[in-house]
C-alpha cells in the first residue's frame, strides 16, 4: 500500500481574466479504485495558482487511511510556470502521522522549508541543498502540467522537488495524437510516454525500478486554452502489480 501512496504523490467567478478548470480523477489498480483525486488549475491575469486533494479509497483506504492536500502559486512570465510557494498537509488517519509544510521561493528557487513536525536529521534542507536540487525545477503541483510555451507537450522533460525529494520525468519526445471521452465530452489530446528518474530521496524498491524503465510512465494531455496549460487527462504508471490508471471522470471549467 505504501508504494500506491508513492505512486500516487509523484508523482488538481471573478473576472473574465480569471480562468479555472477542476478535473476530478480516479486511480485504479487492477480493476479496483485505491483513491480519489481533485486537481484544478487557475490562471488570473498573470498569477496561476494549482491545488490537488488525493484520498485514499476502497482497500487503501482500509489499510492506510490517508488525505494529501498541496496548493502552489506563482506567476505566468514568459509562457513559464513561475513558484512562489507551495504548501501541503497530508494526515494518515488510522497510523496518527500528519504533517504540514511551507516551501517559499525567490525567482522561481526554493530559500526556505518550514515543516512541523520539523524534518530532522539528514532530511533537515539546507539553503544550499534547495538552490542545488530546486534551480530548474517546479514544485510538485505544477511540475504536472506543461505551459504553452510548447506546442506539443511531449517535448519537456518534467523535474519535480518537494524540498526533500526530487525526480524527472523523462519523456521518450515521441507523441501520438489521439482522442479521449471524458463525462460524454470529447477531448483532443497528445500521448506522450517516458519514464520515472529519482534524483534524490528515494530508496531503492521494485517500484522504482518498474517506473524507470522505458515508457513506463503514460500521459493523455489536453491543451485548456484560458489556463494557457496542458494538463493530463489521463495518465499510467507501470508498477510491480500492474499499471495505475489515473483518469478524469469529470471536468468543469469555472469561467
Amino acid at each position: 500500500m505504501k508504494k500506491i501512496i508513492i505512486s500516487l504523490l509523484i508523482i488538481f467567478n471573478y473576472t473574465n481574466l480569471k480562468a479555472e478548470t477542476e478535473l476530478e480523477y480516479s486511480a485504479y489498480l487492477g480493476g479496483l479504485q485505491v483513491a480519489s483525486v481533485l486537481y484544478s488549475v487557475e490562471l488570473n491575469q498573470d498569477d496561476w495558482k494549482i491545488k490537488t486533494t488525493i484520498t485514499a479509497a476502497g482497500l487503501v483506504d482500509v489499510f492506510v487511511s490517508f488525505i494529501f492536500f498541496a496548493e502552489s502559486n506563482g506567476k505566468y512570465i514568459n509562457k513559464n510556470l513561475i513558484s512562489e510557494s507551495y504548501n501541503f498537509s497530508y494526515e494518515i488517519k488510522n497510523k496518527n502521522k500528519s504533517r504540514v509544510a511551507e516551501i517559499n521561493y525567490i525567482d522561481g528557487i526554493p530559500i526556505s522549508v518550514n515543516a512541523e513536525p520539523p524534518y530532522r536529521g539528514e532530511d533537515i534542507p539546507t539553503r544550499e541543498f534547495l538552490k542545488k536540487y530546486g534551480e530548474n525545477a517546479s514544485d510538485p503541483n505544477s511540475a504536472f502540467v506543461v505551459s504553452n510555451k510548447f506546442t506539443n507537450p511531449c517535448l519537456e522533460n518534467s523535474k519535480s522537488f518537494d524540498g526533500v525529494r526530487s525526480y524527472e520525468i523523462k519523456m521518450s519526445k515521441k507523441s501520438k495524437i489521439s482522442k479521449l471521452t471524458i463525462d460524454k465530452k470529447e477531448y483532443e489530446t497528445i500521448i506522450c510516454r517516458g519514464s520515472f528518474n529519482a534524483i534524490i530521496g528515494y530508496n531503492d524498491s521494485d517500484f522504482l525500478e518498474t517506473a524507470s524503465e522505458s515508457n513506463a510512465i503514460t500521459y493523455w494531455y489536453s491543451f485548456f486554452e484560458k489556463e494557457k496549460m496542458w494538463v493530463p487527462i489521463k495518465f499510467t504508471i507501470d508498477t510491480p502489480l500492474g499499471a495505475l490508471v489515473i483518469r478524469a471522470r469529470e471536468i468543469k471549467n469555472n469561467y
